[in-house]
């Protein structure tokens, strides 16, 4: 068989646009992955993500997205992994919207509770916002609490610190073990508080942090509570 220039024009021209493609569909793969996470757990009620067609419930090994937003139910307590943010564990009758950038994590929570175990890689950042105030992550482990109990707003740190900023621009330090309440028909705080006396379990609207802390414990982890 005789091999014309025409072949091996063409031959050589596959092979260019074969591997010039190739990194951008590498990309392309490690982006998507870097976007999707899994549902770790469901306990008792049920979690939900928002699609075109209304909410959807989801279950164990469901996968969810950067961007989705997520809602449980009143008794509903979700666990959720997201490649390079975290792992989150969402309480009952909660509602966030997960950030659209891994770079520049921009959560939205317009009700309930959820503590994160921030996972960031070097550069990166986060934040979960509600009307009152807005967390800023720093590779660290707390707990944001809104429109429970009889506080509107609370921002509680287990491990590292937390910047809450304020409706007033100030930023206040939340630093490990201590947390910031914020009572909308009060004066802004000017600083955090010991989260002792939360732990203790004699203040409402707290039942989510014993998922993982013995009550009356002084902060103590339950020996069944998986990180």
């Amino acid at each position: 068989m005789q091999i014309t220039n025409k072949f091996v024009f063409s031959v050589l021209v596959s092979l260019f646009l074969i591997f010039l493609l190739f990194p951008h569909l590498e990309n392309k793969i490690s982006a998507q992955e870097i976007t999707k996470g899994t549902v770790i757990e469901v306990r008792d009620g049920k979690l939900e993500k928002l699609a075109n067609d209304g909410w959807k419930q989801l279950a164990k090994g469901s996968e969810v997205f950067l961007g989705d937003k997520l809602r449980t139910d009143k008794k509903g307590l979700a666990i959720i992994e997201m490649p390079h943010i975290g792992r989150f564990v969402i309480g009952p009758d909660s509602e966030i919207e997960l950030g659209k950038d891994n770079k520049d994590f921009k959560a939205d929570m317009p009700r309930g509770a959820v503590w994160l175990n921030a996972k960031f890689p070097k550069g990166a950042k986060g934040s979960i916002t509600t009307s009152l105030a807005t967390a800023g992550i720093r590779g660290t482990k707390f707990s944001v609490f809104y429109g429970r109990g009889t506080q509107d707003l609370c921002v509680c740190t287990c491990i590292g610190s937390v910047e809450a900023t304020l409706i007033n621009g100030k930023t206040l330090p939340v630093p490990k073990g201590n947390i910031l309440i914020i009572k909308g028909d009060a004066p802004l705080p000017e600083s955090a508080e010991s989260a002792l006396p939360i732990l203790s379990g004699q203040d409402a609207g707290f039942d989510f942090c014993f998922n993982c802390h013995v009550r009356s414990g002084r902060g103590k982890l339950r020996s069944d509570w998986k990180k």
